[in-house]
């Protein structure tokens, strides 16, 4: 007995001050996590915001004074504001010229693709699936042209190929290691200079 109190009512004391302290410990990792959650997806919305007031029209002077790092998303917010104000966003991008529904294919690409090449694939189905490899073809990337054909098929819905994940992995190990986020950009902007009549609003 301790200042008139039994041992284990102490012992009792010291359990519940160390799980208060954990839960303290716990609470605070997860208000930090979400804390980082929400400003993640703040830059992201601030990002969005930014691309469509800078991209919400297309002019000559616009694609000659955008950044080769930034004419990819822009093209893309363009399009997407395009397409955000039909009625049927489906059978509006069926209508779109070919070239810009590669670049509207490929932001989604290179935004996946920064994680794995079968990131893309199973994040996204047709049609962005479906003009995948035409598009890499149309800005020539030829580096991971037959890379993103030797996925394309297992996550086809009309392919009688099946999901070999042997393939898979070495197929992502293989593009981790030749993927150029840059060089893509380089060739999008080549791109759609050279189809700037296309671009143009």
């Amino acid at each position: 007995m301790l200042f008139g109190v039994q041992w284990y009512l102490w012992v009792l004391l010291l359990v519940v001050s160390i799980l208060a302290i954990f839960v303290c410990i716990k609470a605070s990792a997860a208000s930090r996590t979400r804390r980082e959650k929400l400003r993640k997806e703040a830059e992201i919305w601030k990002k969005d915001y930014e691309l469509r007031q800078e991209f919400r029209t297309l002019s000559l002077e616009k694609l000659n004074s955008t950044d080769t790092n930034k004419m990819l998303s822009g093209v893309c917010m363009n399009i997407q504001i395009e397409l955000e104000n039909a009625p049927d966003m489906n059978e509006a991008f069926s209508m779109l010229p070919n070239e810009k529904k590669y670049i509207y294919c490929l932001e989604y690409f290179d935004e996946d693709a920064t994680k794995s090449l079968s990131t893309f694939f199973k994040n996204n189905g047709a049609p962005l699936t479906d003009f995948v490899t035409q598009a890499i073809k149309a800005v020539g990337y030829n580096e991971i042209l037959s890379l993103v054909e030797a996925l394309y098929p297992m996550y086809n819905d009309n392919s009688d190929v099946s999901i070999d994940y042997t393939v898979i992995e070495k197929t992502d190990d293989k593009f981790k290691e030749i993927y150029d986020q840059n060089k893509l950009y380089d060739l999008v902007t080549k791109y759609v200079k050279a189809n700037k009549e296309i671009f143009i609003d």
